[in-house]
């Protein structure tokens, strides 16, 4: 008998132990799943952005090509070297492509946001043929000009993606990129954003 007026005093308190127990758990799935779908929400609107065009650069460069005629027997040469010079007129382009992101690289505390970016990229490097033309030329008139003239124009090109490259264009691109998506992860989180290196990260520097 005393038993069962014990329990029946507990009782109370026991359904009150419950009922806090409940509430927390329950707040604290409800809690994880705002968090889940905040990240999904924050994934798709960055993954709409697609591949973001973020720095443009335009180089005027002097390309030299020469290709040394073949020599008969070390006495003297069939026709003169080869030589060429052209004036260069290209562009290239950095951009991040944000559908690369995936769901680990999105991740949430109570106030913030951590986001780790792809890393950047030369979408593509071009000459200007319309700007670009042959300052002066030389030919062996053995040789094959056209190839030879071509073979300077591919030269040009990547000319304009080392001076890209050398002047930290890639670098330029990822900080555009966390200077534009700052303010539109804020105002789609309502949280600081905070980016955060990726493991496998390269040294853009000196890519």
């Amino acid at each position: 008998m005393k038993t069962i007026q014990i329990f029946l005093r507990m009782l109370p308190w026991l359904i009150i132990i419950g009922l806090i127990g409940w509430v927390m758990f329950t707040s604290q799935k409800n809690k994880a799943t705002t968090s889940v779908v905040n990240q999904s929400a924050i994934l798709r609107e960055v993954e709409k952005i697609g591949k973001l065009e973020l720095v443009r650069y335009n180089f005027k460069e002097i390309t030299e090509l020469t290709e040394l005629s073949e020599e008969f027997l070390s006495f003297f040469k069939l026709g003169p070297d080869s030589k060429i010079a052209l004036v260069s007129v290209g562009e290239a382009v950095g951009c991040l492509d944000l559908t690369r992101l995936m769901d680990d690289d999105i991740s949430m505390s109570a106030d913030t946001v951590y986001l780790r970016l792809p890393e950047p990229e030369m979408c593509y490097y071009k000459l200007d043929m319309e700007k670009t033309y042959i300052y002066s030329i030389q030919t062996n008139p053995l040789k094959d000009e056209g190839e030879f003239i071509q073979k300077a124009y591919r030269q040009a090109e990547r000319d304009i993606r080392e001076a890209a490259l050398a002047s930290g264009i890639l670098m330029q691109t990822k900080s555009n990129a966390k200077t534009i998506l700052e303010p539109i992860l804020e105002k789609i989180s309502g949280k600081v954003v905070v980016f955060k290196e990726r493991p496998d990260s390269v040294n853009i520097t000196t890519y």
